[in-house]
Order: structure tokens, then C-alpha cells, then sequence
């Protein structure tokens, strides 16, 4: 099976992709696959070909029958067709497996097919085809420990935009957006409206992405929920200076609410619903750039994860009524609880001094 093209090599020279009457884009990263499909947009369209955007729903027919016909009075055209499994419904490769696969084997001569894989399994019959036959491209997403690479994408999409961000403007969207490209590019869009000379720093990003104010139990909560433990430790830490046991006890009640939302989209997803369900079902109320983070969390979490994490809020409340313990430790010590439970991964632990 010929390899993939790297999205990075692509987008490098992406004139020298060669003709072909398929091609396919997939892979994880949102950012990346965005960017390729308007490259590869934006090549086809050079070759004299019209765009379409082709919803496949319960039947495939009319598509592959205007793939193999030539248009009579308009142009040559490529379709570009979304290939992403939601909850129990399958991608449109699999729905539809014997007529893509008998398409590929003998496709139209003049207009084009385009999967947008958002899932794109290539063990799979027509995925595996399509891989061995024409090009394709992958997407993959970035190493956590590659920040030199996501800087240079994050600079890139800016100067697009027509913004420069110096290092610490990087750093500073980095953390506020986990690491995502995509909430990255998202909030660069909206910095847009906001910055007039184009020069982009952490003080702008600070204002326009992060909350004001002294009070952080919301932020708090928010990035639990979004899998953000540093930054959930961090609002702890400067909650926790002017901790009372009443705030405490409002905070926990706040926190069980936030537990529950997370058990509800965990259980929608196991369930095979989609993300937007899981979002919808969890009665969450979520800010759009931290939904991505929401439904990461939840995907990683099982029943066992839920009840550990109501276990330790259900602890705390007991403490407080029995020991009467310090309320600025006994806060840090709950997120951070909370973060190692639902976050499944080691946390930094603040410490109160």
C-alpha cells in the first residue's frame, strides 16, 4: 500500500499532487485536515474544476451517477464528501461499501471524488482501496512535546489573518487552548476584531480569551471539565488564599454538578452517541472552545471514574462537617483529587504556604 502524504509535505508544494479521479484527506488533527482540503480545494479549482459540497444521506446513486457523466451544459466538478462515523451511524465508506468500492474500481474519467476522512480506517475495504489506488493525504496529530512545530502552524494561520504574535503570545494561546489547533485558530479569528495594528501578545490574549476578575470558580470549573489540570490548580491556588469553609461547601456542591455532566456525556458516548449528544444529554453549559476538551475528558472516563471522582467530593463534604480541616488545603486538595481521577494522568500539586 503506497504511503500517505504527510499533511507538512503537502501543504509544502501542493501542485505537484498528480491527477486522479479520488483522492482522500483524513486523519485526527482538525486543524491540519481543514487546511490541506482548502489547499486541495484551491488546486482543483486552478485545474478548472467547480467545488461541491455533497451531503451523502440514504442513498448514493445520484453521486456516483453524476461522477461518471459529464455535465451537458456546466463544467467538470469535484465532490467532496464527509467520511465521519456518528455514534452508531457509520461513515458513508462503510453505509455505502459496494457502491464506493465498485465506483473506485472503475471511476468517471472527468470529475473528481474527495473524501474528507474525519474518520478514515484504512483496514477497511474502500478506505484500504482508495490508499493502494490514488493519493492521499494524513493528518496526524502533533506530538505534545513538539511546540516548535505548533508554533510555526499557530504563526502561520495569524500572518494569514494578518497578525504577528511574538513568543509569549504564543505560549499564552497554547495553554489557554490546550494544545488544540483548532480552538487555536478559532480564537485567532475572533482576535482579529480586537487587535488594530496586528501585533498579537499574551496581554491581548489574556483579555480577549481568559476570564476577568478575581473570582475563578467558574474558570475553575470550566477547566476540569476541558481536562486542564495545570490551569485548574492554578485557580485553586488563588482561590484557596482567601478560602472560607462556606465558599468551600458552595464550591463542592458546584463541582458535583460539573461530575455529573461529565458521567451523562460519558455514558452517551459509550452509549454510541455522537459528541453533540453527549454535549446536548450532559446539560452542560459550555463555551464553544471548550467543548472539544469536554468531550476528550469524557471519552477517557468510565463509571468507575465518575464514582471515584463523586467519592471525593462526597469525602470532602464529611471532612468538613467532622474535622473542620484548613479550607485553602482542603480545596487544592480536592481539585487536585478531582484532576489526578478525571484527567487520568499525573498532576502538579499546588501548595499553600
Amino acid at each position: 500500500m503506497p504511503k500517505p502524504i504527510p499533511a507538512a509535505d503537502f501543504l509544502k508544494v501542493p501542485d505537484k499532487l498528480e491527477r486522479a479521479p479520488v483522492y482522500a484527506v483524513f486523519g485526527p488533527e482538525e486543524f491540519l485536515r481543514r487546511k490541506c482540503l482548502r489547499a486541495l480545494m484551491t488546486l482543483l479549482e486552478s485545474r478548472g474544476f467547480e467545488i461541491k459540497r455533497v451531503h451523502v444521506d440514504d442513498s448514493v446513486a445520484n453521486l456516483l451517477d453524476d461522477l461518471r457523466s459529464p455535465s451537458m451544459f456546466g463544467g467538470d466538478f469535484a465532490a467532496v464528501v464527509l467520511n465521519q462515523r456518528q455514534g452508531p451511524r457509520h461513515e458513508v465508506t462503510t453505509r455505502f461499501k459496494d457502491e464506493f468500492a465498485g465506483y473506485i474500481e472503475k471511476p468517471g474519467k472527468r470529475n473528481v471524488l474527495v473524501f474528507d476522512g474525519a474518520t478514515f480506517q484504512r483496514n477497511l475495504v474502500v478506505p484500504k482501496r482508495i490508499s493502494a489506488q490514488f493519493p492521499t493525504v494524513i493528518c496526524e496529530e502533533l506530538k505534545p512535546w513538539d511546540k516548535r512545530g505548533w508554533n510555526r502552524l499557530v504563526e502561520t494561520a495569524a500572518s494569514e489573518l494578518g497578525l504577528k504574535a511574538d513568543d509569549r503570545a504564543l505560549t499564552a494561546l497554547h495553554e489557554y487552548t490546550g494544545g488544540s489547533l483548532a480552538r487555536a485558530e478559532s480564537e485567532l479569528h475572533k482576535l482579529t476584531l480586537l487587535v488594530d495594528n496586528g501585533r498579537l501578545t499574551a496581554d491581548v490574549i489574556a483579555q480577549a480569551c481568559g476570564y476577568e476578575g478575581a473570582d475563578v470558580t467558574f474558570p475553575l470549573c470550566d477547566a476540569i471539565l476541558a481536562g486542564e489540570s495545570r490551569q485548574a490548580l492554578g485557580y485553586a491556588a488563588k482561590m484557596a488564599g482567601k478560602a472560607e469553609l462556606g465558599s468551600v461547601l458552595s464550591l463542592l456542591a458546584l463541582l458535583r454538578l460539573q461530575v455529573a455532566a461529565l458521567g451523562r456525556a460519558t455514558l452517551t458516548l459509550q452509549q454510541g452517541g455522537s459528541a453533540s449528544d453527549a454535549i446536548s444529554r450532559s446539560k452542560a453549559r459550555l463555551r464553544d472552545n471548550l467543548k472539544a476538551g469536554f468531550i476528550k475528558t469524557a471519552r477517557e472516563l468510565d463509571r468507575g471514574d465518575i464514582q471515584a471522582a463523586v467519592g471525593v467530593l462526597l469525602k470532602a463534604d464529611e471532612s468538613m462537617k467532622t474535622a473542620s480541616p484548613d479550607p485553602a488545603n482542603l480545596l487544592v486538595s480536592v481539585v487536585a483529587r478531582l484532576c489526578e481521577t478525571l484527567h487520568k494522568r499525573e498532576t502538579e500539586r499546588a501548595v499553600i504556604r
